[in-house]
């Protein structure tokens, strides 16, 4: 080999390693950078779709009271989930059961008990389902398994009441377990849809006391709840304690003055004291709020028969009949308004129907004595008396009574129901000072002979 032959050699050489050095420089300098992610060639066959926003957009259609759009989003979800959606479950029974479509509701709540079989949430709804179905019974189940899931859940110890109330059972007493069921609750005090549902059990079993310390402590906790004030003021009212139920209702009113039950409940109270202007003027607030209240219009047909103006109290009790036609007292009031028109007849219809509504109510059978009596049934008179009597012994209904006999020339049977009436009276406490009037006078008359009577 020649000297130029090793030389071209040599070059090639040389030129070979310097290409192979630039690669592993190349190779050096870009090990160390991060490699961009290569896009892989495998796709799912399934889409992953974000429930979360769903659940979301489905909440904001039910406060919004879209259910059309609820119900369709809802079969949306469950096309998505394969049926496999809780929540969609869950808000279309609550839906469902809004619309009064209960059979539809339990159905719905099922699906989704059977995908959590553990949710408090769910064997509650059940159980209030139930409930509202009237078979209590199950509402009991499901609602003692709520609460063997979660013992802290006050809406399970709430409806869970509720259904051993109107249970109908000779066991035991249904107000008395649901008591003890509330007394048992762990957040009874802080819950005030517990402590005014207890107030009203402890009313019912006449512990009047702790009634009003429960109704005292929700107000602690709400002390804007004017439903409390309400209930609390009819509290003191049925144990005749006037003035702190009118303080009750003039503090719910200073909150509102348009609260209808309170505006009733004052109004009834000045009523009784003979305050029918200031009363008026109180339900015309109350008339201007709502005038679609049957015992408002009741309560103005009152006031006004009181001040003599009897055809618009009968235009006010027509109106409260239409509005309500199965309230008794409405039917009673129609009954005496008729009557102080001279109509017998009507007025003996209007009373009529009022026992019907409500039977064996000795006020009411009285009343029907005194018109059978000016319609000259004198037989018929003395047995609506007889009965109302033996029902329960009212005083005016007994004086009126003996007044009867009088006028029918029985002279002894007037006086032994005179005699009947002071004992009743003595022994209420005293009665109303025109009643006493009245039977003085019988008793004079009484006193007097026949003859004296017939030479007067």
């Amino acid at each position: 080999m020649s000297v130029s032959d090793e030389a071209e050699d040599l070059k090639r050489d040389t030129e070979l390693d310097e290409v192979d050095g630039e690669q592993e420089e190349e190779n050096n300098t870009e090990a160390p950078e991060p490699s961009e992610p290569r896009a892989s060639k495998w796709k799912p066959d399934f889409e992953l779709v974000n429930f979360e926003a769903s659940n979301a957009l489905l909440y904001r259609l039910y406060i919004q009271g879209d259910y059309v759009g609820c119900k369709s989003l809802i079969g949306e979800m469950l096309e998505q989930s394969s049926n496999q959606s809780e929540y969609a479950f869950y808000m279309r029974g609550v839906i469902a059961r809004s619309e009064g479509e209960l059979e539809d509701a339990l159905n719905w709540f099922n699906k989704a008990l059977a995908l959590s079989p553990n949710s408090t949430t769910y064997l509650i709804n059940i159980g209030r389902v139930y409930f509202l179905l009237g078979n209590h019974t199950q509402a009991v189940d499901y609602l003692e398994k709520a609460i063997k899931a979660n013992p802290n859940d006050p809406k399970a110890y709430y409806w869970l009441a509720r259904s051993i109330y109107h249970l109908e059972t000779d066991l035991f007493n249904p107000c008395e377990k649901a008591r003890d069921l509330l007394m048992q609750a762990p957040s009874l005090n802080n819950s005030v849809e517990l402590i005014v549902f207890l107030a009203k059990l402890m009313s019912e079993l006449n512990d009047t006391t702790a009634a009003i310390q429960a109704y005292e402590r929700a107000l602690q906790l709400e002390p804007e709840n004017l439903d409390v004030m309400f209930k609390m003021g009819m509290l003191y009212l049925r144990n005749n304690n006037e003035d702190p139920a009118f303080a009750m209702f003039g503090k719910a009113l200073s909150y509102d003055t348009a609260h209808q039950q309170s505006i009733l409940a004052a109004g009834s109270i000045m009523q009784v004291h003979g305050d029918h202007d200031v009363a008026l003027n109180k339900y015309r607030v109350a008339a201007d709020a709502c005038d679609y209240n049957g015992c408002l219009w009741n309560n103005i047909g009152v006031c006004l028969l009181a001040k003599g103006r009897l055809a618009q109290a009968h235009s006010c009790l027509k109106k409260a009949s239409f509005i309500c036609p199965l309230d008794y007292k409405i039917n009673y009031n129609l009954g005496l308004v008729h009557h102080a028109m001279g109509l017998y007849c009507s007025a003996l219809h209007f009373l009529k129907a009022a026992s019907e509504l409500k039977r064996d109510d000795a006020q009411i059978i009285g009343a029907m004595a005194v018109v059978l009596s000016n319609m000259n049934d004198a037989n018929n008179a003395r047995r609506a008396y007889q009965k109302s009597i033996s029902v329960d012994p009212k005083a005016q209904v007994i004086l009126n009574y003996a007044i009867f006999e009088y006028r029918q020339k029985n002279r002894d049977v007037a006086r032994d129901a005179l005699t009947h009436f002071k004992t009743v009276s003595s022994m209420a406490g005293g009665c109303r000072k025109d009643l006493l009037s009245k039977a003085d006078q019988l008793d004079d008359a009484l006193l007097s002979t026949p003859r004296d009577e017939e030479a007067a």
